[in-house]
């Protein structure tokens, strides 16, 4: 398991449930759906996330090009995929995640990608 407890802010196309595991494993969590902040842009987000040095967690790719296109400053961002799935599919993705021991104290973008119960981790360092 991940020796270090990140915070994360997920995104509102993240299920609760995601956010409640998060919570048990220790993780400080921001959840956009309960601060009531639906509708905010991607922009916004990874300024609000870059600024509390919080983690991104997302089924939206438009991250990725925020981050690598307009340098945009942030921790990190956890991509999921595929997205629209279940909250089980996503925690069965977090959770070989946050099991994998990865280095995740430098700036990141993370894509977890669920292949029908295998889940491939491609790690990028900003």
């Amino acid at each position: 398991m991940m020796a270090e407890k990140l915070s994360f802010l997920t995104d509102e196309n993240i299920d609760q449930e995601v956010v409640n595991f998060l919570r048990t494993q220790g993780h400080d969590v921001l959840d956009i759906k309960e601060q009531g902040l639906f509708a905010m842009s991607d922009r916004s987000i990874l300024e609000m996330a870059g600024k509390q040095n919080r983690v991104v967690i997302s089924q939206d790719s438009d991250f990725g090009t925020l981050i690598f296109r307009d340098k945009m400053d942030v921790r990190g961002v956890v991509y999921l995929r595929p997205g629209h799935e279940s909250p089980e599919v996503h925690l069965q993705t977090l959770e070989a995640i946050l099991s994998a021991n990865l280095d995740l104290t430098s700036h990141f973008m993370l894509v977890g990608e669920n292949l029908s119960g295998f889940v491939k981790i491609r790690l990028r360092f900003l």
